[in-house]
């Protein structure tokens, strides 16, 4: 593993040095991706230490961001089920606590062609010993539903996590308002006051049916007026509508350092009051150069602390845009130097367009933060984000191509569930409120850009796989052999429905969560293969695929 490594890397150096010497690539494009099987959750097996001495409680998750520390990948999963039933992880802690964290040793594997379908690498999930209970990520905070690790990385001593609290800031005046945002007094609240831990805390607009128009209260409990939350009113999500309001307020992620002794614990670093970034995504590098004296840019996985390495942080305002209504999922960029130690300062800088020279200006201001050009083909800056379905995304620097490479996209649920309160869209109502019905689901497709640079600009979006359209069965992946679920499918090879209470009603299954597994990217003749996770919605389980991506 270590010789491989090696070559690995000195074969990133040439290429990058090659690249930022002036060699022009082409641009990328999809061969191909081929469905490997099911990762972790329903009719995927067990890791053999999950078995023994007792069976993990264990059902389903989501997500899986991966990042390497030693000589293991780490992954961060999702809102994590013990049973079919719904209930969830890390019972003791009274269902507070529901991500994890999975490994495979790197060693393992080194050689991702032997990977496919019937031999898909086991993830062994943390376990409590001689228990039958899965350790449940503790950021210090409440994590459950809805609050789920968005990206991790390492510094080749710490690792690191980006948790999304997804609580809002209440505010009577600007100056309550972290980060320069601004304060929205006419916003209120659904579900639990943003100040309680527990549960998922979503903006309305005063007047609104069911909103709760004072977000704070006194010492002895009575409500403030005029108080409301704060909100970014630079932010491409920002409307004038109500859903335009709402969709601008900020929320809490939290950065993270995990425990050396304690695996599933993370202490807190910083919390970080952002709209631009609620849907984030990293990438350490070796050098991303600020001044002349920094040398090269060198786009390779960061080997520790200090000089020019850097985080990069590409972060969106949201999981789905409504472009019918102008408004967009703009991609935003920012960077912090890498942790050379546990205790250490987080200062994001925002990038904010390019000098005349076209050099990189950066802000300590997320309001002075510009969206970045995604679409390269057509003239001037591009900000405007074609495609509504957004759902997460992740971003790894491809040396072999030359490029940064993107995965984002795939399906949303939009059947009603007056059940849930949820009787216009469905799940879909969560994400865009008043206005889903205006968005536009399209194909279901996770799509692929390309970049030169982390701040682009970005080439035009292109279908890497697409899931389907639900009213086409068949099409897609709703058919025989594929990963989703669809009620008129027929056959065994069909993907099972996972008959979870929260899914029931849906009508199918889509794809999100997607995560691009760095070390098992590998060289083919004409470009490369991209072996990547993503997440079904039904069956409630992440998958394995494997794209071919020519140059």
């Amino acid at each position: 593993m270590h010789n491989d490594t090696t070559f690995r890397r000195a074969r990133c150096t040439a290429l990058a040095s090659l690249l930022l010497s002036g060699l022009a690539f082409a641009e990328p494009t999809i061969v191909s991706t081929e469905y490997l099987g099911p990762f972790t959750g329903v009719d995927a097996p067990l890791h053999a230490d999950n078995l023994r001495p007792k069976r993990a409680r264990y059902f389903g998750t989501d997500l899986g961001f991966s990042y390497s520390h030693g000589e293991n990948l780490v992954f961060l999963f999702g809102d994590t089920m013990a049973e079919q039933s719904g209930e969830r992880i890390d019972k003791a802690s009274g269902d507070i606590f529901d991500d994890m964290i999975g490994v495979i040793p790197l060693a393992d594997w080194p050689d991702p062609t032997r990977i496919g379908p019937g031999n898909i690498p086991p993830i062994r999930l943390l376990q409590y010993p001689n228990s039958s209970e899965i350790m449940a990520i503790d950021p210090g905070h409440v994590f459950d539903g809805l609050k789920t690790p968005e990206a991790g990385w390492s510094n080749g001593t710490n690792e690191f996590a980006v948790l999304l609290l997804a609580k809002p800031q209440g505010c009577l005046a600007d100056a309550d308002c972290d980060n320069g945002m601004h304060c929205d007094t006419k916003l209120g609240y659904l579900g639990p006051p943003y100040f309680e831990e527990l549960g998922t805390t979503l903006a309305c607009v005063d007047g609104q049916a069911n909103c709760t128009s004072d977000t704070m209260q006194r010492v002895d409990g009575a409500p403030i007026e005029g108080s409301g939350f704060c909100i970014d009113p630079s932010s491409s999500m920002r409307g004038e509508s109500d859903a335009g309001r709402v969709a601008a307020y900020s929320v809490r992620q939290r950065i993270g350092i995990r425990s050396t002794t304690l695996p599933w614990k993370y202490r807190r670093v910083r919390d970080w009051m952002t709209n631009k970034f609620l849907n984030t995504t990293v990438a350490t590098v070796e050098c991303l150069p600020l001044s002349d004296n920094e040398g090269p840019a060198d786009y390779t996985n960061a080997q520790g602390a200090g000089a020019c390495r850097r985080v990069i942080f590409w972060g969106r305002p949201g999981f789905t845009g409504v472009g019918a209504n102008g408004r967009y999922l703009g991609l935003y960029l920012a960077y912090i130097d890498m942790p050379a130690a546990p205790d250490f300062e987080v200062k994001f800088h925002y990038f904010s367009g390019l000098d005349e020279s076209g050099r990189s200006l950066f802000s300590l201001s997320e309001q002075e933060a510009v969206a970045l050009d995604q679409d390269a083909s057509r003239e001037g800056v591009q900000p405007e984000e074609p495609h509504d379905i957004i759902n997460h995304m992740d971003v790894a620097w491809v040396p072999e191509l030359g490029k940064w490479l993107m995965f984002y996209g795939g399906g949303i649920d939009a059947t009603p569930k007056p059940a849930f309160g949820l009787a216009e869209c469905g799940l879909l109502q969560i994400f865009a409120g008043s206005e889903c019905k205006d968005v536009d689901t399209d194909n279901g497709a996770i799509r692929m850009r390309t970049a030169d640079h982390p701040w682009g600009p970005w080439s035009a979006p292109q279908d890497v796989i697409v899931g389907g359209r639900y009213e086409e069965p068949g099409s897609g992946e709703f058919g025989p052999g594929g990963a989703l679920f669809h009620p008129d499918c027929e056959g065994p090879t069909c993907a099972p429905s996972s008959a979870v209470p929260v899914l029931q009603d849906t009508g199918h299954g889509w794809f999100y969560g997607v995560n691009i597994i760095e070390p098992w990217i590998r060289p083919v003749e004409d470009g490369v293969d991209v072996i990547w996770n993503a997440s079904t919605w039904d069956p409630y389980r992440v998958i394995l695929l494997r794209t071919r991506i020519n140059r």
